[in-house]
Formats: structure tokens, C-alpha cells, sequence
């Protein structure tokens, strides 16, 4: 699989989030899958970054060039994409991939989950997203999607869409066991 990670480029974040991180680059070579990030050499895009590398996993850079311009880059990646501005980032980020994991993350995150379910909502794309879940993090993000589904702006199928797990490794077990299902639909 071609798996979008979503995640922080915080420094200042709990030691459980990098060794998630940290734990899903070296998962991502197991099973043969790439990775397909946004681009970062800090926080815990940097720490996914440097374990997917010491682990052999291709890895696709996606990166505004004003981070670019700012050092910011993963530079040992594979293939480093720069583009203009946020936006660009994440249409490619989401083309490029199979699927997507969000780990805990801020603003940037959060809006990268966000586009990426409405896509699914409007069916422009058919591509599973798991939130990994480590130690609640997505808890009031995930109480926030039952109350919509309470208050009828949600469908029940549209919840749906929002998949979880407690750790990013279980998450991609859990894409993997979504995209096979996915592939053998008539």
C-alpha cells in the first residue's frame, strides 16, 4: 500500500508519540508498503521519516517550499515533491496514496483529516482513513463526530468512515485488512 501518514512537526510533544512514530516507519517496511508524508525532518514526521529509512521504505517527500526554503525537508527521501503552498500538498499527499493514518497532530492535522473524509462523504475518493488513537488523543474529536451523527449531519454510513485504532501499527494492520476487503468488492 501507498499509505499517507498524517502527523505533528512539534518538538515538544509526549515521548509516546515518537516512538508511535517511530514504530509505524518500521512497520511500513514488514509489509512492503511506501510512504507518503509531508515532507518533514522534525517532530514526529521526523521520527517516521528516519525509521522508515533505516528501514528501507520508499519514501515520498510532499513539502511546501517555503518549508523547503526553511531546512525543514527530509532530505534522504526518496522522491521530494515541492509544492506551493498547503493546498498543493495535500491534494497530491491524498492522489498518491492508497490509504491514511493520522497521528496525533495539531491545526495541520486535523485539517488533512478533515479534507480527506469529505472526499470520502462525497465519494471522490474510496480510500480508508484510521486515526490512530494513542492513549485517547482523538477522543474529543471522535465524541464531536457522534454529536453531529446525533444532531442528523451525519449519516450513519458517514461515521463510518472514521476508522481507529489504539496505535499506528495496529492502524496500518487495520488499513491492510480494509484495502484487501476493498479489492476483492465485485
Amino acid at each position: 500500500m501507498k499509505v499517507a501518514v498524517y502527523c505533528s512537526a512539534s518538538e515538544m510533544i509526549r515521548p509516546e508519540y515518537f516512538q508511535d512514530a517511530e514504530d509505524l516507519g518500521t512497520r511500513l517496511a514488514v509489509g512492503g508498503h511506501e510512504l507518503i508524508y509531508g515532507g518533514g525532518n522534525i517532530g514526529s514526521m521526523g521520527k517516521l521519516a528516519s525509521a522508515a529509512h533505516r528501514s528501507g521504505v520508499k519514501i515520498t517527500s510532499v513539502i511546501p517550499k517555503f518549508f523547503h526554503d526553511q531546512e525543514l525537508t527530509f532530505l534522504e527521501s526518496d522522491e521530494i515533491i515541492l509544492t506551493e503552498d498547503m493546498q498543493q500538498r495535500r491534494k497530491l499527499m491524498w492522489e498518491k496514496s492508497d490509504c491514511a493514518i493520522a497521528l496525533p497532530g495539531g491545526f495541520g492535522t486535523l485539517e488533512e483529516v478533515i479534507e480527506f473524509l469529505v472526499l470520502n462523504q462525497l465519494s471522490l475518493i474510496e480510500k480508508p482513513l484510521v486515526l490512530a488513537n494513542i492513549e485517547g488523543y482523538w477522543d474529543p474529536l471522535l465524541k464531536m463526530f457522534d454529536h453531529m451523527m446525533s444532531e442528523k449531519m451525519l449519516s450513519e454510513g458517514h461515521r463510518d468512515l472514521v476508522l481507529t485504532a489504539d496505535s499506528a501499527v495496529k492502524g496500518l494492520e487495520l488499513l491492510k485488512r480494509k484495502t484487501d476487503s476493498m479489492e476483492k468488492r465485485p
